[in-house]
């Protein structure tokens, strides 16, 4: 009888501390799926960023080009506007 008392206790023991370790399992599952989403949202953030940097340099390259049309052009008029200057000093 005895054998059979100690059997009961220790299997109301076991019985008690799965439960337990279920709890924790659960708890440690539900923090794990919010870092999870927290990871996934860093994610999407970190690729909207790097999306967004990569515009940022093609923005940046195609305004450089830009301003490099437009130096030339501009040296170009200035020596139309020399050369037309110097034709008109030379005609007066």
């Amino acid at each position: 009888m005895r054998h059979l008392a100690d059997l009961r206790r220790r299997l109301a023991a076991a019985e008690d501390a799965l439960a337990a370790a279920q709890a924790a399992q659960k708890r440690a599952e539900t923090a794990f799926d919010a870092a999870s989403d927290l990871i996934t949202a860093a994610e999407q953030a970190l690729d909207a960023a790097r999306e967004q940097r990569a515009r940022g340099r093609q923005e940046r390259y195609a305004a450089r080009q830009a301003h490099e049309q437009v130096e030339v052009t501009v040296r170009r008029l200035r020596r139309r506007v020399d050369e037309v200057s110097g034709r008109l000093d030379g005609m007066a």
